[in-house]
């Protein structure tokens, strides 16, 4: 069995591929092969896949803590209850975004936090959201319009680099 950190390296690692594959299937856009609603529901899906990621890493990074509040979390699965929990347990719980390393003294990085331009708590509970919305069979009888399938708009949604609250283990930054 992989570890804390190396499950939460690895599933923020598969976040990255994931954002990735949807920024390009937006640089392709719509393709006779790949119609508007194909397309939607392809990013929509790898967002979701994105947000159950982000969670189950969280939940990873505070497994020690979760596992004795939750003793059957190993049955969870609703990314959103699972941020809820965490939550309650750690409110610093969520990944920060981090830049590029920079070297400030040879074998010493420092990564600076974007102020900008990744996913926060808030937009994961809008998010999941629409991703719901745009995965599931529509009633017929809604007046809801569909979610722009666009949340990249923002230039770079997610975590190029990443590190888990001061509950993780040590050593958690991915990049």
């Amino acid at each position: 069995m992989p570890t804390e950190i190396e499950i939460y390296g690895n599933y923020m690692a598969d976040v990255r591929a994931r954002i990735d594959l949807v920024r390009g299937l937006l640089t392709i856009g719509v393709t006779q092969a790949m119609p508007e609603f194909a397309l939607a529901e392809v990013i929509f899906l790898q967002l979701r896949k994105v947000l159950e990621l982000i969670a189950f890493a969280s939940l990873a990074a505070n497994k020690d803590a979760y596992a004795t509040a939750y003793p059957t979390f190993a049955e969870d699965w609703k990314a959103k209850r699972i941020l809820e929990k965490i939550g309650e347990l750690n409110p610093d719980f969520y990944p920060m975004a981090l830049d590029e390393p920079q070297e400030i003294a040879p074998g010493r990085k420092h990564f600076d936090r974007p102020a900008t331009g990744f996913l926060t708590k808030d937009e994961f509970v809008t998010l999941y959201q629409a991703a719901s919305e745009v995965l599931h069979t529509r009633n017929p009888y809604t007046a809801k319009s569909l979610t722009n399938p666009n949340w990249l708009h923002r230039g770079r949604m997610g975590f190029a680099h990443s590190a888990a609250s001061d509950v993780a283990p040590r050593g958690a930054y991915q990049r």
